[in-house]
């Protein structure tokens, strides 16, 4: 199918996709720190979200196409051209002269970084196709992407300060030019498996509908209302445009995603996991400093390193996770321990109070960070040892594609738990001799984590008799309606938890060991026809 590559090959392989994982999983989050400086210097707060969100929905709508290009035409490919699209519009970013100009630049090289994103993983299958052997290096990858996402602010902040804004997209391209200058030569050429024309209504409509589904849940997380126009409008275009895309799928000669592959139990449980397991992982990283600033009152600084505990626990079990499968090869119990950590550690986050044990957070989120561990690079090894090659491309991204969506849903949710939980809570609760303008000051928690928020609001109840204590007892309340909004949205994420490792339990048995190159044990047709399921242990 193709040719043998050499040790010596595999391992310069291994290195290329590390350094290009590397560089789009920063970018991830490296641009955060910068933002505050960027606007400052291009103008235009209004857009300050968009420079992020344009990125990952370029980033997530592309993966499935890219996926399934890269079946076709060749993975190798797809990923080189994922590299150069994503080294010019770094270019391009460093260059803006606006925030337009930004913000086009940005949504450019999310298109780059979900076509590395699509094959990058699946790369790994085809460089190491006993899956055995691929189980060492799979964990090695995940940890290298759960630390660059993490580093990603501090070095953001470091770049900043140091040469200036620009350069956190410049410094992109010598990383960039490296992985061009070594990839083309190591990586092996997949066959290609094109047999048709390209699904271009399906891209299309796919596209659109993810887009506008992203929207909608990017504008909820934001503060909108389920009942906004926009975000109804952009329901309703999800809604079309996938009533579209099924039909056009099933009709197709060659689709961007064959719904054959569902029918294998272990795709389709697996799938559904990821989605469910990335609603605990985001809300809880996204709300937990939250907590830790608004209810109980610590710096920015402690409130982010209680996740190193996650973030390393995560990374080092990754690795250690994956060279424990490679000696037994089995997947399943990997999976299923996995789900129970998660489901643990997401529970033990609705005990807190708002005097928290630090260390014993911290042993929660180490609980977590075992759970993640194990699941996240794993779930990408089931999935490739249950289809054939032709196959690869388009299940491995489909499990990133489901991912991304989980993970932006996941946060909207918990942030319409948190919202709610804390509107409700504190109007039932306001101090009598609140004006209407101290109830609009206090009805966000931004006084409870801004310096500037809090003396807005400590200046309009100056102005108030017995001001003073009108507005400590208004934080006071503020701190118990915050608190309450986010243990709705961790017990939330709990029921998630719970239905994940639900799912993880009907995966069926895949012995690594014994299956063959790419470990096809699932034969599927396009029209749907015959699907033979993975076989138990």
């Amino acid at each position: 199918m193709k040719t043998e590559t050499s040790r010596r090959a595999q391992l310069l392989a291994v290195f290329g996709l590390l350094v290009t994982l590397f560089l789009v999983a920063l970018d991830q989050t490296v641009v955060g720190t910068a933002l505050p400086r960027i606007v400052a210097d291009l103008s235009g707060f209004e857009l300050y979200a968009w420079v992020t969100t344009v990125y990952l929905l370029t980033e997530t709508a592309i993966i499935p196409i890219a996926g399934k290009f890269g079946d076709m035409y060749g993975r190798k490919w797809i990923a080189l051209a994922g590299v150069v699209i994503f080294l010019l519009s770094s270019w391009l970013c460093g260059f803006a002269p606006n925030m337009w100009w930004l913000i086009a630049a940005r949504g450019i090289q999310g298109i780059g970084a979900g076509a590395i994103f699509a094959t990058v993983f699946t790369l790994i299958a085809d460089v190491f196709p006993n899956p055995a052997e691929r189980a060492k290096y799979q964990g090695l990858f995940f940890a290298v992407f759960s630390l660059s996402s993490v580093i990603g602010p501090i070095v953001g902040g470091g770049i900043t300060d140091t040469l200036g804004w620009r350069w956190v997209f410049y410094v992109n391209v010598p990383v960039g030019i490296l992985s061009l200058a070594l990839l083309p030569f190591v990586l092996p050429n997949t066959e290609r498996h094109a047999r048709g024309r390209v699904d271009w209504l399906g891209a299309l409509t796919s596209t659109i509908g993810v887009v506008a589904l992203l929207l909608a849940f990017t504008w909820i997380g934001q503060g909108d209302a389920w009942t906004a126009p926009q975000v109804m409008g952009a329901f309703l275009v999800t809604l079309v445009s996938f009533a579209l895309f099924v039909p056009i799928e099933q009709r197709a000669s060659d689709p961007i995603i064959p719904f054959a592959l569902y029918r294998n139990r272990t795709i389709s449980a697996v799938t559904a996991m990821m989605f469910l397991i990335s609603i605990p992982m985001f809300g809880i990283i996204f709300y937990t400093p939250l907590y830790l600033q608004g209810v109980v009152g610590e710096s920015a600084a402690t409130s982010g390193a209680i996740l190193i505990p996650l973030v390393l626990t995560m990374t080092l079990v990754s690795v250690v996770g994956g060279q424990l499968i490679s000696r037994i090869g089995h997947v399943r119990p990997f999976l299923i321990f996995g789900a129970v950590a998660v489901l643990c550690g997401a529970f033990l986050l609705t005990t807190l109070n708002a005097t928290p044990n630090l260390w014993l957070l911290g042993l929660y989120m180490f609980i977590l960070g075992v759970g993640l561990g194990l699941l996240l690079p794993n779930s990408t090894l089931a999935v490739q040892s249950s289809v054939e090659p032709r196959y690869l491309g388009v299940a491995t991204s489909a499990t990133q594609f489901i991912r991304s969506i989980g993970a932006t849903i996941g946060t909207a949710l918990m942030g319409t738990f948190v919202a709610a939980g804390y509107a409700g809570t504190l109007t039932a609760n306001l101090p009598p001799g609140t004006t209407d303008e101290l109830a609009h000051a206090i009805s966000s928690p931004d006084a409870l984590v801004s310096a500037n928020a809090l003396q807005a609001l400590t200046q309009a109840a100056a102005v108030l008799p017995n001001g003073e204590v009108l507005m400590q007892m208004l934080i006071h309340v503020a701190r118990q309606a915050l608190a309450a909004g986010i243990h709705q949205g961790f017990w939330m994420v709990t029921a998630a938890s719970a239905l994940a490792l639900g799912i993880s339990l009907l995966i069926p048995h895949l012995n690594l060991k014994q299956h063959r190159t790419h470990s096809s044990n699932v034969e599927l047709d396009l029209e749907g026809l015959s699907s033979i399921p993975a076989p138990t242990e």
